[in-house]
């Protein structure tokens, strides 16, 4: 009976330990203050699969964005930031600088040789900052989605408080 008991126990563990490994994944990948800021804030977070984006320097990825109503949400030079172009193109490219004029905040950002700035970009066209960028692996895949699908459905925010 005692056997039987640690053998249920050992499959517990090892099932708690695989059930869990997607989250430790992206613990790793998106730093656990953003992970946990995650589960409290889920709509402040989107992910997008760069398929989705008009990008010409990349293998497919996934980007994790934090949307504009975030409480510490703040674009500052080198912040890549997503955007609606003027040609109604999602985009994502780095800011360079960023000018206020008559009480409005434009964006600028390089070209690929840094030779000169682009812009303006608008703040109504901006939809979020890219915190991360994720490789498209199966397992990081999968790990995203899993994320993704929990920051919208789970309660996980209670047990990570004290209270």
């Amino acid at each position: 009976m005692k056997k039987t008991t640690q053998v249920a126990l050992l499959k517990l563990c090892v099932f708690v330990i695989i059930a869990n490994l997607p989250f430790l994944t992206m613990t790793q990948l998106l730093g656990i203050d953003t992970f946990l800021d995650s589960f409290y804030h889920p709509s402040c977070y989107q992910c997008l699969k760069t398929d989705k984006v008009s990008i010409t320097d990349t293998p497919s990825s996934y980007l994790i964005v934090q949307n504009p109503t975030h409480h510490e949400y703040q674009v500052t030079p080198g912040d890549t930031i997503l955007y609606h172009s003027n040609t109604d193109t999602i985009l994502y490219q780095r800011v360079m600088k960023i000018q206020v004029e008559k009480g409005i905040k434009t964006y600028y950002t390089a070209t690929g040789d840094m030779s000169h700035l682009e812009g303006p970009i608008y703040e109504y066209q901006i939809l979020g900052k890219i915190t991360e960028r994720i490789d498209d692996t199966l397992w990081n895949a999968l790990s995203v989605h899993l994320w993704d699908l929990s920051i919208e459905n789970l309660n996980a925010a209670a047990l990570f408080t004290n209270t």
